[in-house]
């Protein structure tokens, strides 16, 4: 038996993380500790200035211990790591999420983040998001991909990101591969809203969905199959480094 720690970003009591932790009671121990609140799009920030208040709690799933942090998936990683569990766990599971984290949207999703923390400890992590409310497919079959994941491929060196389509168990197609899309599901924009003549009220909207490209993971959640997509953060990028040193930027002293 393995042992499991599950976090999330949409609060310790938010129907996605107990689903999750039913799912997953069935391989090992399962710790859980996750934000005493909604914490969407708070990306991978910390808390740096006030001090951290972690409450055990009653989970509504029998799980071996579960915990609410007053901050975000990443400080609950690290507390959970760092405090709370005498153990490194196994595996560390984020989510699931209400709403995907497709394309560039994971730049923002505090559910991936969660995930990539774990990654940070060379612990195999996935973060796992369901496009919509309906958990047929969840209940059904993100057991049998786990299973699978902890059988033949856990791996620290990448995290998964999984994106989980909200249609029924019928219309289920099954489990691929997708690239990471270049855009978000949804493109963003502001509406304007002038309260006087040297302040606006800036509210989000939805553009409407994105074109989707061939073979990426908004394609094929959208046709009914669960997305994967491994994702190993490295701002690193050294395809530009010829360039960047061909400017005359970089010069040397006389002394070196």
């Amino acid at each position: 038996m393995i042992k499991i720690l599950i976090t999330n970003d949409d609060g310790i009591f938010a129907d996605g993380i107990r689903v999750l932790a039913d799912i997953a009671k069935d391989f090992g121990e399962v710790y859980v500790v996750a934000p005493d609140r909604q914490r969407s799009a708070v990306s991978h920030g910390i808390e740096i200035h006030d001090p951290i208040t972690v409450e055990k709690v009653d989970f509504p799933v029998d799980v071996d211990g579960a915990w609410s942090v007053d901050s975000t998936p990443a400080d609950c990683v690290r507390i959970a790591l760092n405090n709370l569990l005498e153990d490194k766990p196994d595996i560390i599971l984020s989510g699931i999420n209400n709403g995907t984290n497709l394309g560039g949207d994971i730049l923002y999703s505090g559910t991936v983040a969660g995930a990539i923390e774990g990654y940070q400890y060379k612990i195999p992590s996935i973060a796992l998001s369901l496009d919509g409310n309906n958990f047929d497919v969840c209940k059904c079959h993100l057991g049998e991909f786990l299973k699978r994941y902890i059988d033949m491929a856990m791996s620290s060196r990448y995290v998964l990101n999984v994106n989980i389509p909200s249609c029924s168990a019928d219309d289920y197609k099954g489990i691929r591969y997708a690239e990471l899309s270049k855009e978000g599901q949804y493109p963003f924009y502001f509406s304007e809203k002038k309260i006087s003549p040297r302040v606006s009220r800036y509210d989000l909207r939805l553009a409407g969905v994105a074109p989707m490209a061939e073979n990426s993971d908004v394609h094929f959640v959208k046709q009914g199959y669960i997305s994967v997509t491994p994702i190993a953060p490295n701002f690193a990028n050294f395809e530009h480094a010829e360039h960047l040193i061909s400017t005359g930027l970089f010069e040397e002293t006389a002394n070196a």
